[in-house]
């Protein structure tokens, strides 16, 4: 049972980061690039020990766990391989959500100059975000760029060597939201949204954009809700395990989809464990068919402006936007 305690191994390739796994018994495990050996590690672990469940926290993981389900030593509560194979391709998500009429940023594909020439004279004046299309196997990470000129664009995609690998489309100006959600079998369990209001180091980063969040606070938002649901059921319509969707709104503050991940709960699930909502417990639950938790409901777990502050070095720590005020300084 969940609610008799938890007992947790957790296991990297790299000596260094294997340390800051927060589990009861650390151990190594091969690089995934030999997935054979990868699986038999990860079978070792569970036959050593007595494992129930295994569980990734990153997309590269769960995609090999997704594929090799039936030759794995205990269950996972994971998307479908098809669901990995739309979610980690941000241009083949870009198409899927398009042709369902979801709200997309306009986006080409990057192969010639003339691509982003094109591009350009039909969106008019700049800035314009180029970025690594997210290809899996071919993708650059996320090296984005908010260009202004088409030689910007050009000389940002010959450098990371990106033609027929990065897109660009629309700059969208407004907040910066997500909403993280677990399914079983295309049902909603639960969900909560979040607006991202700054960054760890943005000065390194041409966007200011870092991914990883300084600030940012719960959001309750009908909108958000019903428009990350039909990006996940049209991702994949029996949707099992957990996804988040980005969105970033336009200057009319019309949110618009940027990009799904499934398979994991992204690192400030932690905010959400803080203010009373275990989404890695839930997991656990739905695999064992356990009782689910008080909290469970299919939106908005938990109350607005909630904020979760953390930078490097320093913190996390939660806080209510009420008690911000209090050290607010006083202008005259």
């Amino acid at each position: 049972m969940v609610s008799e305690g938890v007992f947790l191994v957790g296991a990297d390739a790299s000596r260094y980061y294997i340390h800051l796994a927060e589990t009861d018994v650390r151990e190594p495990i091969p690089l995934r690039s030999d997935v054979g050996a990868w699986v038999r590690a990860v079978n070792g672990m569970v036959e050593r020990h007595r494992l129930d469940f295994i569980f990734p926290n990153n997309s590269l993981d769960g995609v090999v766990l997704s594929e090799r389900r039936g030759e794995l030593a205990a269950p996972v509560f994971l998307p479908s391989p098809e669901a990995f194979r739309v979610g980690e391709n941000k241009w083949e998500t870009w198409k899927r959500l398009q042709a369902a009429g979801i709200p997309v940023p306009r986006t080409w594909l990057i192969s010639t100059r003339e691509d982003i020439e094109a591009a350009f004279a039909e969106l008019g004046s700049g800035p314009f975000w180029v970025r690594g299309a997210g290809i899996p196997g071919r993708g650059i990470g996320v090296a984005s760029l908010p260009a202004r000129t088409v030689e910007q664009a050009v000389q940002w995609v010959e450098f990371h060597s990106g033609w027929g690998l990065m897109s660009v489309s629309e700059y969208l100006p407004g907040a910066n939201l997500t909403w993280l959600a677990v399914f079983r079998d295309g049902e909603l369990v639960a969900s909560q949204g979040r607006q991202r209001d700054a960054y760890v180091i943005p000065h390194v980063s041409p966007s200011g954009i870092t991914g990883a969040p300084a600030i940012s606070h719960t959001i309750c938002r009908a909108d958000i809700n019903e428009l990350g649901l039909r990006v996940c059921r049209a991702v994949d319509g029996r949707l099992t395990g957990p996804a988040f969707v980005d969105f970033k709104e336009d200057a009319s503050g019309q949110p618009l989809v940027t990009e799904i991940n499934v398979g994991r709960l992204g690192t400030t699930h932690h905010f959400y464990s803080a203010a009373g909502a275990n989404f890695p417990e839930l997991l656990l639950r739905l695999a064992f068919g356990e009782r689910l938790p008080d909290w469970v409901r299919p939106v908005d777990v938990l109350p607005p402006d909630l904020y979760w502050i953390r930078t490097l070095d320093a913190g996390p720590v939660l806080v209510r936007g009420a008690d911000l005020d209090e050290y607010r300084i006083l202008r005259t």
